[in-house]
């Protein structure tokens, strides 16, 4: 593989330890790679304030000088700047304008499944609506039962390619979101590599659950990682494209995935 110029990773079952920890350990290879020049971006359906919280008390963040940017809610960019992390308001603008279109259509369709849902015994709520889905740009669905998800992931993803309302889905563990189709991390890190000056094949992404299969499937052609801890489809995917499947979980695979694509140490 050719240079890499950035690296774009998943938070939660990615890189956060319990207690939402990142350990010294794996900090200390990533600086290590900042120290080459590389660019180092989240790519988390978390919020904004969410992840301020985490990278501050991880002596990450602003007052480190890194991560140079967040991608938050899975569609939107927050650039350092100096003291503070400052929205790419041409890009996030662009997607909330898409998705206050579709919003009114995807909260009806959550609701109508969510009534035949409860209607069949399935255990579900309304999780990310209203005020929070406008601002998030996605519409949550969790489930009680994760036996219940996959099938519906399925059957949501078919019925949302059938009709032309601009809306797609993805799973998050027991999550289930709708989100415009502009909205993603693969076309969230696409536009923030392209804004960059960073061509596809210079961006290693790292994640663990189906809301990454977006960035880590061959579409948008950057180069995949995973963890040990990977739900099967997203080890299959990072196989299948070529990819790099850590030895370790979590924060000790990020570790071995920087050690061994970038910093050519070998685990």
């Amino acid at each position: 593989m050719g240079r890499i110029k950035l690296i774009a990773f998943d938070l939660d079952g990615t890189i956060l330890e319990e207690g939402l920890v990142i350990p010294e350990e794996t900090r200390n290879v990533l600086e290590e790679a900042l120290e080459l020049g590389i660019k180092i971006t989240t790519a988390s359906g978390r919020k904004l304030e969410d992840q301020y919280k985490i990278l501050q008390s991880n002596d990450m963040g602003d007052s480190k000088g890194w991560p140079h940017s967040l991608i938050v809610n899975e569609s939107q960019i927050y650039f350092l700047n100096r003291e503070d992390y400052e929205p790419f308001e041409a890009w996030n603008n662009k997607v909330h304008q898409e998705w206050i279109k579709v919003y009114p259509k995807a909260r009806e369709i959550a609701l109508e499944e969510i009534t035949r849902l409860q209607g069949e015994g399935i255990n579900t709520q309304l999780y990310i609506i209203d005020e929070d889905a406008i601002a998030r740009n996605i519409v949550g669905i969790r489930f009680e039962n994760v036996e219940d998800v996959g099938m519906f992931e399925e059957y949501l993803s078919k019925r949302l390619l059938n009709n032309e309302d601009g809306l797609w889905c993805n799973r998050n563990h027991r999550l289930v979101q709708i989100l415009p189709k502009i909205a993603g991390k693969g076309s969230t890190v696409s536009n923030l590599a392209r804004y960059l000056g960073i061509k596809p094949q210079e961006v290693i992404v790292i994640g663990d659950a189906g809301n990454d299969l977006d960035m880590i499937d061959s579409y948008y052609g950057f180069y995949p990682a995973t963890v040990s801890n990977a739900e099967p489809r997203v080890m299959e995917a990072v196989k299948k494209n070529g990819g790099y499947i850590a030895s370790q979980p979590i924060s000790k695979g990020v570790a071995e995935i920087v050690n061994t694509l970038v910093l050519n140490h070998r685990i």
